[in-house]
């Protein structure tokens, strides 16, 4: 294998790839996953960019543009060596190796130079450590354990199941670089949870004292009765009750307090249906952050947390909805607020075509044609389901001449529609996002 590494990207703490100059459309990934670690070569066509960090900067400088001699395995385990020709600053050629240690619950990537000395890991260990793991120690490889690969090994499996995992470790590179934006959404929906918590005990408060109206009512029926009042103080706790005032005093504070139950209640109500709407909203932008690249949930941190998140200091990229074709017709739809109003209200044509679930907070999805064929309604559909965080359900669809904006930003009110039951979402489709 001669063949130029022309770059070595981390895409997140536990997973990278290597491009290399004869190999334009596969590049290798590597999986330090501890669960299920593998070493596989795949097609990638959206690179991501790389994990910043000292590591990252060590390996673009220490691999970048090496020459491959060679790619083995050692001892017949699931240790792979990749040897490789490097220029160094005073421009003489040294060997290096990439070491891949896969090994369950301990894999380990560790870069080697002259005489195998340990240059840099993603994991180090202690003099103690039987496998040592130290920087300017030379490296010793694992003990042999023979290693047999299983005959029913399926390679076109393998190499389909690794594509499905590169897209998972793009998602985790976006979940650890905006950690502090998932966190701030979990944490405030633990904090909306607890509201809801405070405003029921209110609530539950307050239904004891719905009764105090009726508790007025009598006390004015014992104005001249100081007898049968006693004999209703005893059978009936009355804790607003003042012997210091008058009969009809007392009879104004229990009708207060019914009154401000009763406000209670149903004040206390319209707030957790607003917060419960609120928690939903919540959820699923965190639910459609699997399909967001980095500058939609910029734009989401920005829509959601204003003047809290200060993410990117380099040019702003602007977020754009996402897009995809269907016998060769285009579908849109937004991942926001922001990009569900652009496409609806300003991108889309009157006679396009918008589809949303019924009931439910989700993507705008236009289709851009006057007469879609029935499956790219069908796709549409199943689209504005998945972004729902949905498997099946009702969805609604409408020419956008019949759809009018609502009162805030990405509310729609549609003024007439027909509407599609999808019992499951097709595979397909899923795949198209």
């Amino acid at each position: 294998m001669y063949s130029h590494i022309a770059n070595i990207t981390l895409i997140n703490s536990q997973d990278l790839f290597i491009s290399f100059s004869s190999y334009r459309k596969e590049k290798l990934l590597i999986s330090l996953n501890p669960s299920h670690p593998f070493i596989c070569l795949i097609p990638i066509n959206n690179p991501c960019g790389t994990k910043v960090g000292a590591l990252s900067d060590i390996l673009r400088k220490e691999v970048k543009d090496g020459l491959v001699v060679a790619l083995e395995t050692i001892n017949s385990d699931r240790v792979v060596s990749l040897t490789y020709k490097h220029t160094n600053e005073h421009y003489d050629k040294e060997i290096r190796k990439l070491i891949f240690e896969l090994i369950p619950h301990r894999p380990n990537l560790i870069l080697l130079g002259e005489d195998d000395t340990i240059i840099a890991a993603t994991h180090y260990t202690d003099l103690s450590s039987p496998h040592k793991i130290i920087k300017g120690f030379k490296y010793e490889p694992l003990e042999n354990k023979n290693t047999i690969m299983e005959s029913d090994f399926n390679y076109d499996s393998f190499v389909k199941e690794a594509e499905e995992y590169y897209s998972v470790a793009v998602n985790k590179r976006l979940e650890e670089r905006y950690k502090p934006v998932y966190n701030h959404i979990k944490s405030r929906i633990k904090n909306l949870n607890h509201k809801i918590d405070i405003l029921n005990k209110d609530i539950e408060t307050a239904h004891k004292y719905l009764n105090y109206k009726d508790h007025g009512t009598m006390l004015l029926t014992f104005l001249n009765d100081e007898e049968e009042l006693n004999n209703y103080l005893k059978e009936n706790e009355i804790d607003c009750y003042d012997p210091n005032l008058s009969i009809s005093k007392n009879a104004e504070k229990c009708f207060t307090k019914y009154k401000k139950a009763k406000r209670t209640i149903e004040m206390g109500q319209i707030e957790i249906d607003k917060t419960l709407d609120t928690i939903d909203n919540l959820k699923l932008s965190l639910a459609q952050t699997k399909f967001m690249s980095e500058e939609d949930i910029e734009e989401l941190a920005n829509l959601l947390f204003p003047h809290k998140f200060k993410l990117n200091n380099k040019k702003k990229i602007e977020a754009k909805p996402g897009e995809i074709t269907v016998n060769n017709i285009k579908i849109s739809y937004g991942k926001n607020a922001k990009q569900n109003d652009y496409l609806t209200f300003k991108k889309a044509n009157k006679t396009d075509w918008f589809f949303h679930v019924k009931d439910k907070h989700g993507s705008h999805v236009i289709i851009h044609h006057p007469s879609p064929d029935n499956l790219t309604q069908l796709v549409a559909s199943e689209i504005a389901l998945i972004l729902s965080d949905l498997d099946c359900g009702e969805v609604q669809y409408t020419q956008i001449k019949n759809v009018k904006k609502g009162s805030f930003l990405g509310q729609a009110i549609l003024t007439s529609y027909n509407t599609y039951n999808i019992n499951k979402i097709r595979p397909e489709t899923k795949k198209l996002l």
